[in-house]
């Protein structure tokens, strides 16, 4: 008999300090805060990943790329006032198929600042959670872990708002006092800062309405 599907799944936000890593060796070598909105793991086992970067030394960028051993290639979509789009392949251990073999996805985007990935993990269980976290102690440092509000706080939401809100936090927007600018969060996500208002307003309604009204 199949078991019927629940609605136990946990989320956490987890800190990870990935030394082996180029996303960690940038932002520290250049003082970037980087926005990978996604990653693959292609046949040939190299990442393919879009990020968005923004750096005080943006006319670094291409020669720092060019010099790290795990960018095997890499495109520069567009470029200016501190923030570029870039794609990439490299050769690298992922932390990805750590998180996949034991069930757990991640949701939103990962920001990465300090040397720190900072990633929203689901997992279905409290037993594949834990799982999950003593592989990534394997190969990487902790830095921090978070509960999170319920994965059904998220629920309603758009993907803009989702990267939204995720952004603000993982920036500091809401922290007191405010390690972050609407502006600052609206430039990681190429938007104008009354979009990214706007998305956050809706976000906050919606994850307000289900912590009060939860389904």
């Amino acid at each position: 008999m199949e078991s019927s599907p629940t609605s136990s799944s946990i989320a956490i936000s987890i800190g990870i300090k990935h030394h082996d890593c180029w996303h960690y060796k940038l932002s520290r070598g250049l003082r970037a805060t980087i926005l990978v909105r996604y990653t693959y793991v292609l046949p040939n086992r190299q990442l393919y990943g879009y990020q968005t970067i923004m750096t005080p030394a943006l006319a670094s960028l291409g020669p720092y790329l060019s010099k790290l051993p795990e960018i095997k290639r890499y495109s520069i979509l567009s470029q200016g006032s501190g923030r570029a789009e870039v794609v990439t392949w490299a050769e690298q251990s992922s932390i990805l198929e750590h998180l996949l073999k034991t069930n757990c996805v991640f949701i939103g985007p990962t920001v990465v600042r300090d040397g720190i990935e900072n990633w929203q993990i689901m997992a279905p269980s409290r037993e594949e959670l834990q799982e999950a976290i003593a592989s990534l102690e394997k190969h990487a440092e902790i830095a921090y872990i978070r509960n999170t509000a319920s994965a059904h706080s998220s629920e309603g939401l758009t993907e803009r708002q989702t990267s939204a809100l995720a952004a603000a936090v993982e920036m500091g927007y809401f922290d007191s006092p405010r390690k972050a600018s609407i502006e600052d969060v609206a430039r990681m996500l190429g938007i104008s800062a009354s979009t990214a208002v706007e998305h956050l307003r809706k976000a906050e309604k919606k994850v307000l309405e289900n912590y009060v009204h939860p389904v």
